[in-house]
Parts: C-alpha cells; structure tokens; sequence
C-alpha cells in the first residue's frame, strides 16, 4: 500500500489566485519583527517573497541583541499604530525576557494570533484571527475533503504555536481530541487509535509504522533535519503504511505561509 500524498502547492496555487486579486488593490504593507537568528531570517525571506507575489509590500525589522524588552515593545507598539502597515508577525519563540512583547502588537494587525487578546477570542470560539499553523492545517485537511467532525484527532506535542491551538480548533470541528506529549504512557498504542493523527514536535522520525494503521490520516507538522536535510516527525516507512499523509517539505509549511496573507486580508477588512 502507498499512501495518499497530501501536498500543499495545489491548495497554495487556488488560493494565490484569490489572495493575488483581492491584496494587490489594497496597497497592503506587512512588518516582520525578530532578532538576527538564520531560521527566522530564512523564513522572513520566503515569506517577503510570497508577500511581493501577491502585490503586498514586506518589511523586515532585524532587532539588536542589545534591546531590551521595553525597547522591542516600543518598536511593535510604533508599528502598530502606523497606519501604513497593515499586519505584523513577531519571532517566534522569543526568548522569556521578551515575551511581554506580544502584548504590544494590535489585535487588529496580529496575523499569527500572538497577542493574548488575539489568543482569548480563540478560546471562546469569538471571531477573529487564528494561528497560522493550526490554521493551515485544517485547511490543508479541508481542501482533501477530509472532514473532522466525529472523528478521533490525537495531537502529538503540547507547544503554544501548533499543539495547544489546534486542539481548541480541531474541538470547534466537533472533533474528539487528545493531546500527547513528552510524559504520555503508551503514546504509538494512542496514536493507533486516531483517524487522523497531527504530528508537531520537531524530532525526526519520531512517528513510525506502529503508530499507524491503513486508515489513519497523517499530518506532519514537524520540523527537524537528518543529514541537513529538512525532515518532519514522520518516518519514511509509514507513507506505505497509512492511508494518507503530508510530506515535509511540501505540505503544510507552504500553506502555513498562505494563512498569514489571508489573515492579512482579514485584518484589512476590520
């Protein structure tokens, strides 16, 4: 058996179009802020470059090591209150002594739900923006017609950016959750029991055969490197396993970078 192979360009490439035709009327403008650290400045790169595809202007604010808390705040809050930008996405992680940072992006211009305010509206199922991970993969799943409610969904990691988001999202899908980590007993026999098994703990090969069955639904949302190559949580051996799953790279990441822009979109019209 060879699994389903759930890749994202198709989805990027609908969705370019829609985004390409609504953005470049507007003028937009998006600032990303964060410290010279070579993955972050990669992923502002890319994201620059899908910004300029689809008509939108992109900044990138590189920090010094030296600035304090109350400096990056500053920073973010003069961005925020710019009204020639449109949307701001901060580093993330950021180091702890920064994290009060979050607080000083406007919740009209969060594009990754950073902001605590931002991240309460998603706990009480209020409208508003949602993270763009989390986000992209629940399009990503919709775009195959791959429905979650009803359906046993087990997330495997626990963190702020992917794990505990999509947990309260997959719920407003009426789907029955569980979340694993670190400290969960017997984790392949839990992961055997979902229909759709989401993997976001950035350990290489993490997830092997004996996680799946013939019908689970992988989605690898990891991010790790094997012999300098990008490689997700999930071993090569389980594609002839289940029943459908999404590479790294190529499957949620650049639909992740989709997310943002129509959270961008989203952010314009309030």
């Amino acid at each position: 058996m060879s699994a389903q192979i759930l890749y994202g360009k198709s989805f990027v490439d609908s969705a370019k179009q829609k985004l390409r035709s609504l953005l470049s009327q507007r003028s937009a403008k998006i600032v990303t802020v964060g410290f010279d650290n070579a993955d972050w400045q990669q992923y502002c790169k890319s994201l620059c470059v899908t910004a300029r595809d689809l008509g939108v202007q992109c900044e990138n604010v590189i920090l010094d090591r030296r600035a304090s808390a109350d400096d990056v705040c500053a920073i973010v809050s003069a961005l925020s209150d710019d009204v020639t930008v449109n949307g701001i996405v901060v580093q993330q992680p950021l180091p702890d002594e920064y994290k009060s940072v979050l607080s000083c992006i406007s919740p009209y211009k969060d594009l990754d739900c950073l902001n605590p305010a931002s991240v309460a509206d998603m706990y009480y199922g209020r409208a508003g923006v949602r993270p763009a991970t989390p986000l992209a993969v629940l399009e990503l799943l919709r775009f195959y017609a791959i429905d979650l409610d009803g359906k046993n969904v087990v997330i495997v990691g626990r963190g702020n950016a992917v794990g505990k988001p999509l947990m309260l999202m997959a719920l407003g899908c009426n789907a029955t959750v569980t979340v694993c980590h670190t400290h969960t007993k017997q984790l392949a026999r839990i992961c055997r029991g979902a229909d759709i098994l989401i993997t976001a703990c950035g350990k290489p090969d993490l997830i092997t055969a004996d996680f799946v069955t013939s019908s689970s639904i992988v989605v690898d949302v990891g991010l790790g490197f094997v012999n300098g190559q990008t490689h997700g949580d999930v071993a090569d051996e389980v594609y002839g396993v289940c029943k459908a799953v999404t590479p790294v790279p190529g499957g949620v990441g650049p639909v992740t970078r989709i997310m943002l822009f129509e959270n961008l979109l989203r952010a314009i019209g309030n």
